[in-house]
């Protein structure tokens, strides 16, 4: 008999892959790994809560499950863990706003689309529909309404609502962005008195004063310990909801249980949200993993956002050096409007997770939270220095890839000759940081483990690329001589710490011409 969990066999587990409809997911018998305790403990007491995660981490379907659960429709949770807990499934009216739908609009579209949405809701309760009034006073008047007609205090829930605000965050139309919303945040704070519960999500930390003006009583449960994991999935509902997942994944890899649950680890996990947060995985990815039955990048091509690169280049970014990195924990909690750093966008957007904590300095340790995140970083990187060629790029570097994998160093060269030979001539810096980054954002988004200016006793190696045969030192020159970069690495002894590895240690001294019309490899040496 297949065990059944959250009213879905395991033997038979549909993937609910891009849903974030609750009812559909219990009633049509997709997989449902349940939060609903979380949920119910979140809710307590608390009246106004923020909840920041990254994209594609859940907060849409726990809006969705929140919007079921305040309108009674307790047969949807009759096998969830709430229903040993809520015994009276009190019916409240719910104003539902969902900002993701709005931060593609062109500007002077954004009010209209915002109100289309609260449209559906003045017809509900036969409001009639007044252009002529703002957002705010729109939103005040349903509020108002649907209180007075159900004579129950409005449960508002507001997912995503830094959409439109992170889409206009670096080209200059934040200022005329922020009062369209301001308008409808307001009346939350206003309308205080009407409302049950009000739930709002969102990937960044806009400073309460300027985008919720007076709602200073918006309890942020986004680092508490207790709230870590209401979003993303642990180990222990991996093992408990998915364990026929990991078994089927592992016969197709032909591998061992564990084995696989270490690719996945390595791909999907480590996510950490606090100080004592137990590592999350992604549920987007993790379970597009298992529905596709394959192992691949899919964060990439579900979370990307642009506004991160266009933040990376505002702060003009060593992206060598981002990680790791230490923040005190106010560091969190500063708007995107007031940074003076990038790492905290990089934290709420999912690109760095919390890898540490110090207790005594109080300090946390950011990084990559896994590989899938790495690639997609530098695949988003990728698309800044090759923005014409990447596709053509691409191709050469499978050669290269394959090249240097299998130790044919020479041939590997060539192809890193050619590729760097396709930078745009927009991309005109000749300093060796230049290409030390270029060739870090490579080889990383290829897979080896990359390194940059790695210190030693007597000085610091330029680039340690690291494969499973080979360690590779590398000195670059520009516009000097392949052989005094070699000689820069044996005088100053980079490949010494490497020494008794077990892998062989290849020492490569490569020139670089900064010549407009050629400006990429013209020479190179090699030693093993």
């Amino acid at each position: 008999m297949s065990e059944n969990i959250g009213g879905q066999s395991m033997a038979h587990i549909k993937y609910p892959v891009g849903r974030a409809d609750f009812e559909s997911i219990i009633n049509e018998g997709f997989l449902y790994v349940d939060k609903t305790e979380r949920m119910y403990e979140m809710i307590g007491d608390r009246k106004f809560v923020f909840l920041s995660r990254p994209r594609r981490f859940g907060k849409s379907l726990l809006v969705n499950t929140l919007q079921a659960y305040f309108e009674g429709k307790k047969e949807l949770f009759k096998n969830l863990k709430i229903s040993e807990y809520e015994k009276d499934w009190e019916q409240y009216p719910v104003i539902s706003l969902d900002m993701s739908a709005v931060k593609d609009v062109e500007l002077d579209k954004i009010e209209y689309n915002i109100g289309l949405q609260m449209e559906k809701y003045e017809e509900k309760y036969s409001i009639p529909i007044d252009y002529n009034l703002n957002n705010g006073a729109r939103f005040y008047r349903l509020i108002t309404t649907a209180q007075k007609q159900t004579c129950k205090n409005v449960v508002v829930l507001i997912d995503e609502y830094d959409a439109p605000l992170n889409t206009h965050l670096h080209d200059g139309k934040l200022k005329e962005v922020k009062p369209k919303l301001q308008e409808v945040y307001q009346q939350l704070k206003v309308c205080e008195k009407y409302e049950r519960f009000v739930f709002i999500t969102g990937i960044s930390k806009f400073s309460q004063v300027s985008i919720f003006s007076t709602l200073n009583n918006l309890t942020d449960i986004s680092m508490l310990d207790e709230f870590s994991d209401i979003c993303g999935i642990t180990h222990n509902e991996l093992h408990n909801n998915i364990k026929e997942g990991i078994e089927m994944m592992a016969e197709k890899y032909d591998c061992t249980i564990d084995a696989m649950l270490e690719k996945l680890i390595y791909l999907y996990d480590s996510y950490h949200f606090s100080e004592h947060s137990p590592a999350m995985f992604n549920p987007t990815s993790l379970l597009a993993a298992f529905n596709n039955k394959k192992l691949e990048n899919y964060w990439f091509k579900t979370a990307t956002s642009s506004y991160i690169i266009e933040h990376l280049k505002h702060y003009n970014a060593d992206v060598k050096n981002l990680v790791p990195k230490k923040l005190y924990a106010e560091d969190f909690d500063v708007s995107p409007e007031d940074y003076d750093s990038l790492w905290p966008v990089l934290y709420q957007a999912g690109y760095l997770s919390i890898k540490g904590f110090d207790p005594e300095s109080e300090m946390y340790t950011l990084d990559y939270p896994n590989n899938e995140v790495r690639i997609g970083m530098m695949q988003n990187l990728l698309k800044f220095y090759f923005p014409q060629n990447l596709s053509s790029g691409k191709v050469s570097m499978k050669d290269f890839y394959f090249s240097l994998k299998n130790g044919e160093t020479d041939q590997a060269i060539t192809y890193l000759k050619d590729f760097i030979a396709e930078i745009p001539n927009i991309l005109n810096n000749k300093e060796e940081k230049h290409f030390q980054t270029i060739i870090y954002v490579l080889f990383t988004w290829l897979g080896f483990y990359t390194e940059t200016e790695v210190n030693t006793a007597v000085g610091r190696t330029d680039v340690v690329i690291k494969n499973p045969k080979n360690i590779f030192v590398i000195a670059l020159k520009v516009d000097g001589t392949a052989q005094d970069a070699l000689n820069q690495i044996n005088s100053k002894k980079y490949s010494i710490p490497y020494k008794y590895d077990g892998r062989e240690v290849v020492k490569i001294g490569i020139n670089i011409t900064s010549d407009s019309n050629i400006r990429t490899i013209d020479s190179w040496v090699i030693e093993k």
